[in-house]
């Protein structure tokens, strides 16, 4: 293997934006955001108020899971309190999730927990909760059963949705009254209990959410304990929010971070870059562009510089990045932001493009906002704005 290749490996490892966070955290990749973070503000309200409830709206790719393992690394600091990261996905299929199924995720959680108890009616509750959580490994057509029966079920599985009957389970009280059992166990383990539950910011639809916000999270923080919850942009603009808003305590929204016109911005993403890689690497007008096109989005900038590394490898004999490299991994982005889009679409953005005072408002807007083509910012107050990779194909002119 030749030095240069084994040199651009190591590069492009670095900027891998699907590496667990927190094995991204874990290799000094994490840099705290200007000001006071949100993981910061997570932890010192939690603090306070353990059992309080938190929903964390924000684009993909804004943050907000890095954010959550760091606060629950802060809150685990406290001494009395216990914080559990959950990810949402790898428990149920989003795509088909309903209400309840959040209980029984944090049932089977707080199962897992108290494992080692010696509570002979504590391991009968997390029998109970574990086999009912779970299913019976059955093959039921899930648009049949949804035809056929009401919505008192829980319904979670690793491998999948595999309902179970109404008849097959007991009263939904009676499941949740066994959670309440081992929760009060888990308590006496290990202090105040707080929940982190990620994922849920891919769901499309709104209207499930705000069941899941107020049915599912209502219930697990009547058992006193606290619920942090990430929240799809496509519910944080939906008619929906005010029903979810009066659900929970606290609400904090992630736009993009303003690299454009804040200069604490636009160093906390010079630092990202230099945490994975020396500042000999990379061309200071390249770092510059990678910022720039980035639009704030911190998994576009993570993105963009993988892209751009592998540019530099396959059409120079530099061992730098170059502007150049960067400008062509620009192009490509932002063609695959175009990627499907509607002569609407292609519409409003041509309309965002030219206009300082443009508002989403329709759900064609709003659609172009969750799939971050059109970006929010609040410095120093809210505006929108195409995405800088899809502007030069907008406007010729400007590349």
């Amino acid at each position: 293997m030749s030095n240069k290749l084994q040199f651009f490996r190591e590069k492009m490892a670095a900027f891998e934006a699907n590496t667990d966070p927190q094995k991204a955290i874990a290799r000094g990749y994490y840099v705290n955001q200007p000001q006071k973070s949100l993981a910061d503000t997570l932890a010192n309200r939690i603090a306070l108020r353990p059992a309080s409830t938190h929903l964390l709206a924000g684009g993909i790719g804004s943050g907000k899971t890095t954010q959550l393992l760091v606060a629950k690394d802060k809150i685990n600091e406290i001494g009395d309190t216990y914080a559990h990261y959950i990810d949402v996905s790898l428990y149920t299929d989003l795509t088909v999730i309903s209400s309840k199924v959040l209980i029984a995720i944090a049932g089977s959680v707080l199962a897992e927990l108290t494992k080692d108890t010696k509570n002979p009616n504590i391991e009968i509750n997390r029998n109970f909760i574990i086999k009912r959580a779970f299913g019976h490994r059955e093959i039921i057509d899930p648009y049949d059963y949804y035809q056929e029966n009401n919505e008192d079920e829980i319904v979670v599985e690793r491998q999948g949705i595999i309902p179970v009957k109404s008849k097959e389970l007991s009263d939904v009280k009676t499941f949740i009254n066994a959670v309440d059992q081992v929760t009060e166990e888990a308590k006496s383990i290990y202090g105040n209990l707080v929940l982190l539950f990620d994922g849920l910011d891919r769901l499309n639809d709104a209207q499930t959410f705000s069941q899941i916000v107020t049915t599912d999270v209502q219930v697990i923080s009547d058992m006193g304990i606290g619920v942090v919850l990430v929240e799809p942009l496509l519910a944080t603009y939906s008619s929906y929010q005010p029903t979810i808003l009066e659900s929970i305590n606290y609400f904090y929204h992630q736009p993009c971070f303003d690299v454009k016109n804040d200069p604490e911005n636009y160093e906390f993403f010079k630092n990202i870059l230099y945490s994975r890689s020396s500042e000999d690497f990379i061309e200071e007008v390249a770092l510059k562009e990678l910022i720039q096109y980035s639009g704030g989005v911190l998994r576009d900038l993570i993105n963009l510089t993988q892209a751009s590394i592998e540019e530099s490898y396959l059409a120079s004999n530099s061992m730098r990045l170059e502007v150049d490299d960067v400008r062509n991994a620009v192009r490509s982005m932002g063609k695959q932001k175009l990627y499907g889009i509607s002569k609407d679409d292609l519409k409003y953005l041509m309309i965002a493009s030219h206009s300082e005072n443009f508002i989403p408002t329709t759900d064609e807007q709003i659609k172009l906002l969750v799939t971050q083509r059109i970006l929010e910012y609040q410095y120093p107050e809210k505006r929108y704005a195409v995405h800088p990779t899809i502007l030069p194909l907008l406007h010729p002119s400007l590349v």
